[in-house]
C-alpha cells in the first residue's frame, strides 16, 4: 500500500491537527479489532486509516470559533 500524499490530506480539512487528530482515532478502532491478530503490523493500520480518512470513510468536523 502506498501511503496518500501529503497535499492530499492536507486538502480534507483546515487544519493539519484535525487531520492528525481523525487519522489517530482512526488508527486505533482499526487496532482494537486486530489486537488479537498475532500478524497485524502498526504501519499497515496507519496506513489504512490514512487511506480511510482521504477516501471520505471518516469525517472530520471542526469547530468554527
Amino acid at each position: 500500500m502506498i501511503p496518500p500524499s501529503t497535499k492530499d490530506l492536507i486538502g480534507i480539512s483546515n487544519s493539519k491537527y484535525a487531520v492528525v487528530v481523525a487519522v489517530a482515532k482512526r488508527a486505533r478502532q482499526l487496532s482494537e479489532k486486530c489486537k488479537n491478530d498475532e500478524n497485524y503490523r502498526l504501519s499497515a493500520i496507519v496506513t489504512t486509516a490514512l487511506e480511510d480518512v482521504t477516501r471520505g470513510k471518516v469525517k472530520i468536523e471542526t469547530l468554527e470559533q
